[in-house]
């Protein structure tokens, strides 16, 4: 399966700090996203981003993508959060 996996950060942030150092102790590549770097135009468009994933805008958030190759099906109700008929 593959991950697409994503950081949003704060350069000066201890947590964020920690995040970053875990997720490279896993050998886990990702995508960092330090917010408070980027200028003002990139910076209103990651944090637009964040809000829809993280509506307090917290920090960090860190973002798991998985891609489903082929029907895997509880795979896939799994990571969309499907619910069995019997699960009521």
């Amino acid at each position: 399966m593959l991950r697409r996996v994503r950081l949003y950060s704060l350069s000066t942030c201890p947590t964020c700090k920690k995040v970053k150092e875990f997720l490279k102790s896993h050998s886990i590549e990702a995508e960092i996203i330090e917010v408070d770097t980027l200028e003002s135009g990139e910076q209103w468009l990651a944090i637009k981003e964040l809000r829809k994933i993280n509506p307090q805008e917290t920090f960090p958030t860190l973002v798991v993508e998985k891609a489903v190759v082929g029907l895997d099906e509880e795979n896939l109700k799994k990571i969309l959060d499907i619910k069995n008929d019997n699960d009521s």
